[in-house]
């Protein structure tokens, strides 16, 4: 973590007390939580200045969809590396038998593949709707 940056032109020297319930410090550092302050005294003079604030709103319904778009994309990857494996296996083999038993190895890696990638498309259909 970084070092917070002062404002070396205008220091900030005097210092206002103020005290406030558990109750309003909890609202207030919730608020700060979601805003782009920094620490809860700057969210206070920021207040008092009448600054902007910057306020970061979470879509809590998005958050499925990005769960499984996260494993679709390591399945999509995980079947990725074993085709690669096989092609690999297949290439290096001489054996016409060999052959054919890696070709069908990949041909269930390219089912498992169009399986995801039809889970994919359901969900960007739900998104667009």
């Amino acid at each position: 973590m970084s070092q917070r940056k002062y404002n070396t032109e205008e220091p900030l020297n005097h210092l206002i007390g103020v005290r406030v319930s558990e109750a309003f410090y909890n609202k207030l550092e919730g608020l700060r939580k979601n805003s782009n302050c920094q620490t809860l005294g700057e969210f206070a003079r920021m207040i008092l200045q009448k600054e902007e604030i910057i306020w970061y709103h979470k879509d809590a319904s998005s958050d499925t969809v990005t769960v499984e778009l996260t494993a679709i994309r390591k399945e999509l990857k995980a079947i990725g590396t074993n085709v690669n494996q096989v092609t690999r296996y297949f290439n290096g083999s001489t054996i016409p038998n060999q052959k054919i038993f890696d070709a069908l190895k990949i041909l269930d890696e390219y089912k498992r593949v169009t399986s995801q990638v039809d889970k994919l498309l359901t969900l960007l259909d739900n998104m667009l709707k």
